[in-house]
C-alpha cells in the first residue's frame, strides 16, 4: 500500500494524517519519537507519532484525543486501547470520562501506522485539565520478541467548556380542583307537597353553578344557591343527579320518591 493510502486509513479514524512516511532511523523532523535501538539484529521496534500532543475541542462541547503508532515491519495484530482522562478545574487526579479498544487483525503486510482516538460526549465536557493515555499491543508475524507493548500519554491541558445545557421545564397544567357534592339521601314527599331542599357542596373555587336533572315535575334548582324548590305535581318515583361547577366540578344522585296520601281526594 502506498504512503497515501496509509494516509487515508489515518484520516478514517479521525486523525491527522502526516505529510509523509517516516522511517525510524532517529530523524524527528515530522514530530515523531526516536525509537529505541534494536536489542537484536532482527529485533523490532514501534514507536508513538507526536506522543505528547495533548487533547483538543472538536467543538463547544466536544473534547478529543487520538494517537498513532507506527511499527518497523509487518504485524499479525495491533490491540489499541485510548483512554481521555479529566482531572478537574486545579489539576487533580484524573478519571477516565470516556475509553475506546481497537484491535485489527489481518492487516496487508505493507500497513505499519495505526491511528486510534477517542471523543467524550458533548454533555460531560466540563472546564478544566484534560489528558490523554493509549497502549498498543502488537504482534508481529515474525521476529524477537514477537509481542512488543507500547504506553503512551501527553500532559494535562486546561480546556474551557460552556456551562451545561439547563432544560426549560415546560409547565404542566394544574388539575381542576375537585368538586364533592353532598348527597342529601333519598327523598320521599306525598304529592302536592311544598319542597325547599338546600344542595351543599365542597372544593373547587369560587361559587358553584348549579344544575340537575330529573327532577320531579314541578321542581326546579336555582343555578346560583343551589336551592331546589317548587310543588310536587305528579306521582313517582325519579332519579335525581345534581352537578356544581366551579374550579372543578363535582355530581351526586338520588332518588326522589312522590306519592300519593290516602285521605287525599284529590290526588
Amino acid at each position: 500500500m502506498t504512503v497515501a493510502a496509509v494516509a487515508m486509513v489515518i484520516a478514517s479514524l479521525g486523525l491527522a494524517t502526516p505529510a509523509s512516511a517516516a522511517v525510524p532511523d532517529g530523524h524527528n523532523s515530522l514530530g515523531l519519537a526516536k525509537p529505541a535501538s534494536a536489542a537484536v539484529p532482527d529485533g523490532h521496534n514501534c514507536w508513538w507519532i507526536r506522543p505528547d500532543n495533548p487533547p483538543y475541542k472538536l467543538d463547544a462541547k466536544t473534547v478529543h484525543y487520538g494517537v498513532s503508532v507506527q511499527c518497523d515491519g509487518p504485524v499479525r495484530s495491533v490491540d489499541f486501547t485510548v483512554e481521555l482522562l479529566y482531572h478537574g478545574l486545579v489539576g487533580g487526579p484524573g478519571q477516565t470520562v470516556n475509553g475506546r479498544t481497537e484491535v485489527f487483525r489481518d492487516m496487508p503486510a505493507n500497513i505499519i501506522l495505526f491511528g486510534l482516538g477517542v471523543t467524550n460526549p458533548g454533555t460531560l465536557c466540563e472546564s478544566g485539565y484534560y489528558s490523554g493515555r493509549a497502549t498498543a499491543t502488537v504482534h508481529y508475524l515474525s521476529g524477537t520478541p514477537e509481542y512488543i507493548t507500547r504506553e503512551t500519554g501527553s500532559q494535562p491541558v486546561s480546556l474551557s467548556c460552556p456551562p451545561p445545557d439547563i432544560p426549560i421545564p415546560i409547565p404542566t397544567p394544574s388539575p381542576s380542583a375537585s368538586v364533592t357534592v353532598t348527597n342529601p339521601g333519598a327523598q320521599s314527599n306525598l304529592k302536592l307537597d311544598a319542597v325547599a331542599l338546600q344542595m351543599q357542596a365542597t372544593g373547587g373555587s369560587g361559587s358553584y353553578t348549579w344544575s340537575a336533572t330529573g327532577l320531579p315535575p314541578g321542581l326546579a334548582i336555582d343555578p346560583s344557591s343551589g336551592w331546589i324548590t317548587g310543588t310536587l305535581s305528579n306521582i313517582g318515583s325519579y332519579t335525581v343527579t345534581v352537578t356544581a361547577v366551579g374550579g372543578g366540578q363535582g355530581s351526586t344522585t338520588f332518588t326522589w320518591s312522590v306519592r300519593k296520601e290516602s285521605s287525599c281526594q284529590r290526588c
